[in-house]
């Protein structure tokens, strides 16, 4: 059995190591025989830093590490071109300066394994020229970029400093202009995508291809991969867990499934997440718990959307594409970096419906959210969503209050926003957390119900309501007779009114309870 590629990002070592690699082969070779300058966007650990070294060996000509793949039995020429890698998660960038002396510093380093002197160059841009002219006297010459955007999103805390690496990033890519002669293939790759013309624009006809079918499955595995390249492994972890390999890929499915990155059909699981579960056999939240960006952090802070319009957002084409640096809307941020994607095309308008991917996803966020916006840490909100569970399990409302007030106490009050609809869905987004059976704005006859709840013993009417006597929720609950579909559940209907009050100098929720004999 093949061991698993973990934490290998470079292709020659799933060769020379005898690694699992997941062929993806025909569509670099689809890649690389269409247009010349190409941009993906991403999520981090994805494959994307595989991808560009899979390009790189196949760039330099190293037919025999491809033996055994598709590529290796193709028409491909396997020409020797020279290469330019520059990746900027090791390069540093505290400052432009730094930035620019540590670009200078990489280029000589290329310059010197080809032989190469550019001492005549005075920094990074004019190096960068000088040598893409030096190496295209052998051939014309690959650049390959990964993470080019990691120097802005790692001060998109301070505005004015990331607005400066953006303009020394515009003039390092500004000495390509007029290079097109010199250059056989450029590849660019980044979690996000900022404004084409504001860094780009030293890079003719560069092709995005992020949201095209072109590159749907170009990175992470779909099920019939997962199913042909790791079988071994899932019978392995069948064994292990003592159940079957379709249970097991049930799992996964809910798991770590559901990307997608086009108008096509097509899924694919997170494999940083697969390759770390068929490792331990256990489901756990691999991806998520392996680092949040500090840029989504501050985003999630002042940019709060509601859970409605996070989980059923429509988006065209365009407001997935690029940002400006002081300008990021949240939700196709929140896209672009993972956790948000296609749940829906609609061809007749050209949209797309986002959603979670998947249940790790799901669950991890929602907690992320609600530990962001409380300032409470990650793990105390487990404790605290288990204390609402219990309280409605035992029927102790005023228990249930007490722990909701705690969490909404902590919300910075700049964050409030003085409309039911935000408390509705900050409530909605604890009772997520829960893993209880519930539904948000419920249709009747009559109106809706702002959110029902079934536990084990009892069936929960919430109305919800802003600094308004709580008991008018319950009378408005009693008025459209919201309990009577619920009356022959066997279960005790209980009717429940918040009032989340936020005119008093402390936050606090006022609650009226009623309990609806049982038929």
């Amino acid at each position: 059995m093949k061991n698993l590629p973990i934490g290998i990002q470079t292709f020659s070592k799933f060769i020379e190591e005898d690694l699992i690699y997941v062929d993806k082969t025909k569509q670099i070779y689809d890649l690389i025989n269409g247009l010349p300058y190409r941009f993906l966007s991403r999520p981090r650990r994805f494959g994307k830093s595989l991808l560009l070294s899979t390009l790189k060996e196949i760039f330099s000509g190293n037919k025999k590490l491809f033996k055994n793949l598709w590529i290796g039995s193709s028409d491909y020429d396997w020409q020797e071109y020279p290469i330019i890698y520059l990746d900027f998660s090791t390069i540093g960038h505290r400052t432009p300066t730094d930035l620019d002396i540590n670009l200078s510093w990489t280029l000589e380093q290329i310059a010197h394994e080809h032989k190469i002197s550019l001492t005549d160059a005075p920094n990074s841009n004019s190096k960068f020229q000088l040598l893409i002219k030096l190496l295209s006297k052998k051939n014309k010459v690959v650049l390959l970029i990964d993470e080019y955007d990691k120097p802005i999103l790692d001060h998109i805390k301070n505005i004015p400093l990331a607005e400066d690496i953006r303009t020394k990033l515009k003039e390092f890519y500004d000495a390509l202009k007029g290079m097109d002669a010199s250059i056989h293939k450029i590849f660019v790759t980044g979690i996000t995508k900022f404004t084409k013309t504001s860094i780009f624009s030293g890079i003719n006809n560069l092709d995005d291809i992020s949201i095209y079918p072109e590159a749907a499955d170009l990175l992470g595995y779909t099920l019939d991969e997962i199913k042909i390249y790791f079988k071994e492994h899932l019978n392995h972890v069948a064994q292990q867990n003592k159940t079957s390999v379709i249970h097991e890929l049930e799992n996964m499915t809910k798991w770590y499934n559901g990307y997608r990155f086009s108008d096509a059909p097509i899924k694919v699981y997170n494999p940083f997440s697969v390759l770390h579960y068929l490792h331990k056999a256990k489901l756990r939240n691999y991806w998520f718990i392996s680092g949040t960006p500090s840029f989504l952090i501050q985003y999630v802070k002042t940019q709060y959307p509601s859970l409605e319009e996070m989980s059923r957002t429509t988006l065209t084409p365009e407001d997935l594409d690029v940002f400006e640096i002081d300008n990021i809307p949240l939700t196709p941020l929140l896209f672009q970096a993972g956790y948000l994607t296609i749940s829906d095309y609609n061809p007749s308008n050209d949209s797309f419906e986002l959603g979670f991917p998947n249940y790790e996803v799901e669950s991890s966020f929602k907690r992320f959210v609600v530990a962001t916006l409380s300032g409470t840490q990650s793990f105390k909100i487990n404790t605290l969503c288990k204390q609402l569970l219990t309280s409605l399990e035992h029927k102790n409302i005023e228990k249930f209050c007490s722990v909701l007030t705690t969490l909404f106490a902590h919300i910075p009050s700049i964050l409030h926003i003085a409309q039911e609809s935000y408390y509705h869905s900050l409530f909605q987004f604890l009772l997520s957390l829960l893993s209880l059976e519930s539904q948000s704005e419920m249709l009747t006859n009559k109106g809706r119900i702002d959110c029902v709840i079934i536990t084990e013993h009892y069936v929960y009417i919430f109305e919800l309501k802003l600094n308004t006597d709580s008991k008018k929720a319950i009378e408005q609950i009693l008025s459209k007779k919201y309990y009577e579909r619920f009356m022959e559940v066997g279960k005790p209907v209980i009717l429940v009114g918040l009032s989340f009050k936020t005119t008093k100098p402390t936050f606090d929720i006022e609650y009226s309870m009623q309990e609806m004999p049982l038929p």
